[in-house]
């Protein structure tokens, strides 16, 4: 392979092993993503194992994770008994799988929480004294706060995996602008 093409190539691995870092997820799943998706031909474990520098161990782990996101797919190469993979290129639907599968979740159990909590500060109002009371009504405006925060979240996230495709920049920018006092708050911003 060509100097800079190795070059690229790495740069990209480290890059995308950097993102799943930054998202929570293990950096050698973005090393082997990369290599997949900067790969025109399926690659066997041992050839994942040689690009990424990882034990077989590591390898077959992360790969396993990154079947179950539907970030990579198993292929079959016909004559070889060996397990090969391809990365799912469409990152939209990756994007969405993602979020779909953890994000989501995630607002649900916040809201879960929240939710648990206002009962419990409601139930257990009547019985506090003057100061533990000023304090519950704090508690209670702190929480419903994070309730329409999480509650929005939610929403921009539904809104967000009802899409089929991602929104072109022009629809995000007319929609901004769309909403009153943006381009006020856009004017006074220093620009860069």
């Amino acid at each position: 392979m060509d100097e800079t093409l190795h070059a690229v190539r790495d740069s990209m691995i480290n890059g995308l092993g950097q993102l799943t870092d930054f998202f929570g997820f293990s950096p050698v799943m973005g090393h082997l993503y990369g290599a997949l998706l900067l790969s025109p031909e399926p690659l066997s474990l041992d050839e994942l194992e040689e690009i990424v520098g990882k034990s077989k161990a590591s390898v077959s782990m992360n790969m396993r994770a990154l079947e179950r996101w539907g970030m990579v797919r198993e292929v079959w190469i016909k004559g070889d008994r060996r397990k090969f993979y391809e990365a799912e290129s469409d990152l939209w639907k990756v994007v969405r799988t993602v979020v779909e599968s953890r994000e989501r979740r995630e607002v649900g159990v916040a809201l879960r929480v929240l939710e648990e909590n206002a009962e419990r500060l409601e139930e257990t109002r009547p019985t506090l004294s003057e100061d533990d009371g000023e304090l519950a009504e704090y508690y209670v405006a702190r929480v419903q706060d994070l309730q329409q925060f999480f509650e929005f979240a939610m929403f921009a996230l539904e809104l967000f995996l009802q899409r089929a495709e991602p929104p072109r920049l022009d629809d995000i920018v007319a929609a901004y602008r769309a909403v009153p006092g943006a381009e006020n708050e856009q004017a006074g911003r220093k620009q860069p």
